[in-house]
């Protein structure tokens, strides 16, 4: 399956702004839905593991998605891009620095990873910057959002 990235409206078939119920209708198309715990202050959210180890999830505001995030896929089979880049097969300093030539771009270290933020875009990568897990490559990215970016910790 190939998930386009078009920011800041949508993620493939996952629309900013769509509605719970449709959203989770999507996700059913592309597997079992898991319903997701609510953080702090957040409406619980849905995601979806597909046979490719792709993890999509939806987060929520006021029942309407305000951000779909997708999670490094541990085989092949799905493909996530962005500008017509593979998001987690380009290294990470080729991506952003496409990303970089068509809008500002905020660095932010945290304690266990690197964060690439386009404001402007509502599109923020990351990568692990100390544990990485096994077959994950430290150049690489190994998640993306589409959306508002909370911190959900």
């Amino acid at each position: 399956m190939l998930i386009v990235l078009r920011p800041p409206e949508a993620a493939g078939p996952l629309f900013i702004g769509a509605a719970g119920e449709e959203a989770v209708g999507i996700l059913r198309e592309l597997g079992q839905p898991l319903l997701l715990c609510g953080m702090r202050g957040s409406e619980p959210g849905w995601g979806v593991e597909r046979p490719s180890g792709l993890f999509i999830s939806l987060r929520f505001d006021a029942g309407r998605v305000d951000a779909v995030e997708l999670c490094r896929p541990s085989n092949g089979g799905d493909v996530v891009t962005y500008d017509g880049l593979d998001v987690f097969t380009t290294p990470a300093a080729d991506l952003v620095t496409r990303l970089r030539a068509d809008t500002t771009v905020v660095e932010e270290e945290r304690e266990d990873q690197r964060r690439f933020t386009a404001p402007d875009l509502l599109l923020t990568f990351w990568q692990f910057t100390t544990e990485i897990p096994d077959g994950y490559d430290r150049s690489h990215l190994h998640g993306v959002l589409v959306g508002r970016v909370r911190d959900y910790r």
